[in-house]
């Protein structure tokens, strides 16, 4: 009972990785790779189901290989199409699940006297656990196919591990979901994005056991999860019946305490959810009911309001700095608010606002710190010794973000002292911008002066343990896409969105969508002369332009809302 001991009490950081059950498609025996669409699917599982071509008598070594790259597409019976391009051995060893490399574009085959390479430009990774990395632009492809003859016709005899497929095939085949942890004070969930097939076991069961092997390897020293090391389904399934999710943990969950109880609830709610066809979750614990206190079982879908990831406070709204002070949107217009910039002549070329919409930080064009706050007849008041600041935020905890220079990343407390945020990881030819936090106070979006360019990459944040020293360290820096050139501008528009106002290759500067879980970049077009972006989950994006015009996008459309030189979302 060491396991079940350690469920006491506590919430247990873990360590640390499986889809929807389709009939199968019977194989032509002749024509090409063909398209249909899947019938009777839920909306988030509509796809496009390949059907593959077999082996036909007589295919060189290049048709072959490119057969099983076609075929690898279908998932049907484990890839049953693609083994046929297989030897017998070769069938055996060949893991498809093993992960996935992305390609873009075309890929070229050249054929050897018993080998076929196939080049092509990498996009990315999904690693065997759903997650996706993306790779350096540039980065090329290289899989190489031994082949020998089996009764006359050529066979791939070496195949590499794991799927090969092209950014088409994951589109078609693939959905992002989330897998729900903790921050570290256990206020609010974190998205942690994978990619999963729509095709195979059902996705309640993938879900949940990749929310028991825990958080991915890059995002687990920021997130806690209620979950111990090695809890396993007591039944290896976990079935949805009459739009209820049927979820059986081992007995042992009982002797965890209200609190840790109310955790597992959270995060098996919030996993679940994403499926259309699940309204509840049914809990239970060596196959008896688990009663959760303040929620019914089974479990509705909108249980837990209160740890919703997207770290929205109900009522929050957009800021914008005009002529004469800063104004918060509403419903019909807008209304003035923080007075004191309006008493001030001080120009806020940049500021942004606490989550609770209570407090003000902005810089001016000489890069001076100044903060305020809603309370009537408060001052606009200057951070003493702060000067040349850039990439002013508010982190979870309301203290002020902003990069200065000799110093770097730092914080302002309350008491407006400042304590450094080390940034680790950063190539030695990378200059730190701008730092936003995520609204979960998990991760940051770095922006960073790269050769001739500015560049996105997202670091992970990590807090001291309570009662330490404090120290917040940004750390390890990844891509999360490769087509921007120049970013001049961020903002979190979800928990794994970003809304991002830069460049492709030589392109004018746009407004793009950015999202995390697959490396996607789509473009919203943008205003005449944009300068600034704002956004925030489940409320309109925001764009500012050089003439001073503010503009909100609706239905893809850039409409103008008001006059304005800076705009902002609460963080």
């Amino acid at each position: 009972m060491k396991w079940a001991a350690s469920l006491l009490g506590i919430l247990v950081l873990a360590g640390c990785s499986n889809m929807p059950n389709l009939s199968v498609a019977q194989v032509p025996t002749s024509g090409p790779i063909e398209q249909g669409p899947q019938l009777g699917a839920s909306s988030d599982g509509q796809f496009i189901r390949v059907i593959a071509r077999p082996p036909r008598p007589g295919m060189t070594r290049t048709q072959v290989a490119q057969g099983f790259l076609d075929a690898s597409a279908s998932f049907d019976g484990d890839h049953a199409v693609a083994r046929q391009f297989l030897t017998d051995d070769a069938s055996v060893r060949w893991d498809p699940g093993a992960g996935v490399s992305v390609y873009e574009g075309l890929a070229t085959l050249n054929q050897g006297p018993a080998r076929v390479t196939m080049r092509a430009t990498q996009s990315g990774e999904i690693l065997a656990n759903g997650r996706y990395e993306v790779s350096a632009p540039g980065t090329e492809l290289v899989k190489r196919f031994d082949m020998t003859r089996v009764d006359g016709e050529w066979r791939i005899s070496g195949v590499p591990q794991g799927l090969v497929l092209s950014n088409a095939d994951i589109d078609r085949a693939f959905r992002a979901y989330s897998i729900y942890y903790f921050n570290p004070s256990f206020e609010t969930l974190v998205p942690d994005a994978r990619l999963i097939p729509v095709f195979g076991a059902g996705r309640a069961t993938t879900l949940v056991k990749l929310l028991l092997d825990g958080p991915n390897a890059w995002l687990q020293p920021a997130v806690r999860t209620a979950f111990p090391d090695g809890m396993a389904l007591s039944v290896e399934s976990v079935p949805v019946d009459g739009g209820i999710a049927l979820v059986d943990l081992p007995s042992a969950v009982r002797l965890a305490d209200e609190q840790v109880q109310r955790a597992m609830s959270q995060q098996l709610v919030w996993t679940l959810r994403q499926l259309p066809d699940v309204g509840a979750v049914q809990i239970s614990a060596g196959g008896a009911p688990l009663s959760v206190p303040g929620v019914p079982n089974p479990q509705p879908r909108d249980a837990w309001p209160s740890v919703d990831p997207s770290g929205v406070v109900p009522g929050t709204s957009g800021f914008i700095r005009q002529e004469f002070g800063v104004v918060r949107l509403t419903q019909d217009g807008s209304r003035p608010a923080f007075t004191a910039v309006a008493r001030s002549d001080v120009a806020l070329v940049d500021f942004a606002v606490s989550r609770n919409s209570q407090e003000l930080a902005g810089v001016d064009v000489q890069g001076q710190i100044w903060r305020t706050d809603a309370a009537a007849g408060a001052e606009l008041v200057a951070v003493e010794t702060v000067t040349g600041a850039t990439g002013v935020a508010f982190d979870q905890s309301a203290a002020i973000w902003a990069v200065i220079p000799d110093r770097g990343l730092a914080a302002i407390l309350s008491d407006d002292s400042i304590a450094p945020v080390l940034v680790l990881g950063l190539d030695s030819t990378e200059e730190l911008i701008a730092a936003l936090p995520s609204r979960d106070g998990t991760r940051a979006a770095l922006t960073l002066r790269s050769g001739a360019g500015t560049i996105l990459r997202i670091g992970r944040i990590l807090r001291s343990a309570p009662g330490a020293p404090t120290e917040v360290v940004v750390s390890a820096p990844i891509r999360v896409e490769s087509r921007l050139t120049e970013v001049l501008d961020v903002a979190w528009a979800g928990s794994n969105t970003l809304l991002v106002l830069g460049s492709e290759g030589a392109g004018l500067l746009q407004v793009f969508e950015v999202e995390i879980a697959r490396g996607a970049v789509r473009a919203l077009n943008a205003p005449e002369l944009p300068t600034s972006v704002a956004a925030a989950p489940g409320l309109p994006s925001l764009a500012a332009n050089a003439d001073g015009v503010v503009y909100e996008l609706d239905a893809g459309n850039w409409e103008v809302v008001t006059r304005g030189s800076a705009i902002t979302y609460p963080n």
